[in-house]
């Protein structure tokens, strides 16, 4: 019994370091450097063969919103320009990764479907 209250003991000292080390400037540098290595170690395509390709044209539309203060509907016109995009496929690690990616005009017309892209 006695040993086990120890080892619960030491652990809520482990605990209470870890804490004040993630409370710290040097502990929050450090997450925040974890978090860009994960995101950036993420398996991104750096060129691939353009496996599909997509467009969405110019619209308008017209959404209504109610706003609280006013105690009014108000009638908004929104337009949202053309989409352009490619999708990109290639085999990494024995792994097939796909990815949408939006692009200019001039780059659409540029690539056909089983043309190889370079991304970046």
């Amino acid at each position: 019994m006695h040993c086990k209250e120890e080892i619960k003991q030491i652990n809520k000292q482990k605990v209470s370091i870890m804490k004040k080390f993630l409370k710290s400037k040097l502990g929050k540098c450090f997450l925040y450097t974890l978090l860009v290595v994960v995101l950036f170690s993420c398996n991104k395509l750096e060129e691939g063969n353009v496996v599909n390709k997509f467009y969405e044209a110019p619209r308008h539309y017209t959404i209504v919103e109610y706003n609280v203060a006013l105690k009014m509907s108000m009638v908004k016109n929104m337009y949202d320009d053309a989409d352009y995009g490619l999708i990109v496929s290639d085999v990494i690690k024995g792994d097939t990764i796909t990815e949408r990616h939006e692009v200019s005009s001039k780059t659409y017309d540029l690539y056909s479907i089983g043309d190889r892209i370079k991304l970046k």
